[in-house]
């Protein structure tokens, strides 16, 4: 097989930080903290970066905090192609002005600060640890370069949106508009935990059986038990008007012809996420105005997910993942082990390894058959992954839902339960 190479490379330089974010991984996992040696770095950068078109140095970690951050800019600016991307996703905490000039000048193309809120004392509680003055102080600052260099790079700002926040994203866009902010990129939060999928506003069954059994919601759990009821009253010969049943039926059978399933128990959970999602969705189309009016690109995610309408966005931009340690993975979901609340229940996401750059090259990886695989499953996902959102059976304590091993179509790992692929969540790459 001839080896070729993937078009970008996420590089995680650290995987450590200097926050403790409310709704981070990193209070679920239990990862070795390590900056990305240098060394080792020179010799992906050797290999791989007159390869790539774009290069994405951030992680599950703060990427400044690497001492070596400026010499590794360095290195890949002078290996990559010249219209090759250097992207960077930071905190902006250690974004002081001299160091955002220095990289500036060494040629980064993309800056996105994690800016959750206008509010300084949310942002404050939502980034623990951080100082919300110095981030925005340091975020201005950049917002005056570019302007002093007439745009020479892009600057954006990435927002993690809860039920705590949501409301204040109009103002968040209009807030930054006045810095010549080029994007915004809106994610939902990623549910490491129940109490963090307490916090989030959107449901995981999609939109077409969650409009079909929409006109039933006030019954509530009612409408199962009642159902049971029926169904044992008929098996002992009890004559009675089995309205709840025919109701289950009719909606099953109009899904089914639609190409769906209904997820009843899921449903049941999530009333409070469905009580407000007109709220988030009211909010969505205030900020889509603000930001058309300022010619700001809003990147806003899903309500529901599409059973039908899934795709991986690493596959799609041909990205592979660097751990901090060497490893290579396939994303960031599943660069290491942690616990993931999702369709009501508890999942064990394990560490999906496919190659090691400290004897292993990017190339032979990305060509190796375990990865093309991979790669190939996932670019039809709706034929070849299914969706357990929409299986009443996820919300079971169904065998296949309880790590990502395997899905039910036999596919490992599994990504049936990819908050990105139904782009509920988002990443910058």
């Amino acid at each position: 097989m001839d080896k070729e190479y993937p078009e970008a490379l996420q590089i995680e330089v650290t995987n450590r930080c200097n926050f403790n974010c409310q709704m981070c991984i990193r209070r679920v996992w239990n990862a070795k903290p390590m900056d990305l040696n240098m060394d080792l770095y020179k010799r992906i950068a050797k290999s791989a970066f007159p390869h790539i078109k774009r290069l994405i140095l951030y992680g599950l970690g703060e990427p400044l905090i690497n001492p070596n951050i400026i010499e590794m800019i360095r290195v890949a600016r002078e290996r990559m192609p010249k219209d090759g991307e250097i992207m960077m996703s930071t905190n902006g905490s250690l974004l002081r002005p001299k160091l955002a000039e220095k990289m500036l000048r060494l040629g980064v193309d993309n800056i996105s600060f994690s800016i959750d809120t206008a509010d300084i004392a949310k942002l404050k509680y939502i980034r623990e640890g951080s100082e919300p003055t110095a981030i925005l102080r340091n975020f201005r600052h950049i917002a005056k370069m570019k302007r002093r260099s007439n745009g020479s790079f892009k600057l954006g700002i990435e927002a993690v949106i809860m039920k705590s926040n949501f409301m204040d994203l109009p103002d968040l866009v209009e807030e930054v508009s006045n810095e010549d902010v080029d994007y915004i990129l809106v994610s939902h939060v990623i549910p490491y935990t129940r109490q963090i999928f307490q916090n989030a506003v959107y449901i995981t069954l999609s939109r077409r059986p969650f409009e079909i059994v929409r006109p039933t919601l006030n019954y509530g759990r009612r409408l199962m038990l009642e159902a049971i009821y029926e169904t044992f009253c008929k098996i002992y010969g009890v004559n009675i008007e089995t309205k709840a049943s025919k109701m289950i039926e009719e909606f099953w059978s109009e899904a089914e012809r639609s190409g769906y399933w209904i997820n009843l128990p899921l449903l049941f959970e999530s009333m409070d996420k469905i009580a407000i999602i007109e709220d988030v969705e009211y909010i969505f189309g205030v900020s889509r105005k603000i930001a058309y009016e300022r010619d700001i690109e809003l990147k806003l995610p899903n309500l529901y997910p599409d059973a039908k309408d899934r795709r991986c966005p690493y596959v799609e931009r041909a990205t592979a993942v660097v751990r901090s340690d060497g490893l290579v993975t396939p994303c960031l979901e599943f660069t290491y082990g942690h616990t993931v609340y999702v369709n009501a229940h508890m999942k064990s996401v394990n560490p999906v390894i496919l190659g090691d750059l400290k004897n292993g090259d990017i190339g032979e990886i990305w060509s190796g058959e375990n990865y093309v695989m991979l790669r190939e499953a996932r670019r039809r996902m709706p034929d070849n992954i299914p969706w357990c959102g929409d299986c009443p059976y996820s919300a079971s304590k169904c065998f296949f839902t309880e790590t990502n091993n395997m899905d039910c179509y036999t596919n490992g790992p599994g990504c049936s339960e990819c908050l990105y692929s139904v782009n509920l969540a988002q990443c910058n790459i």
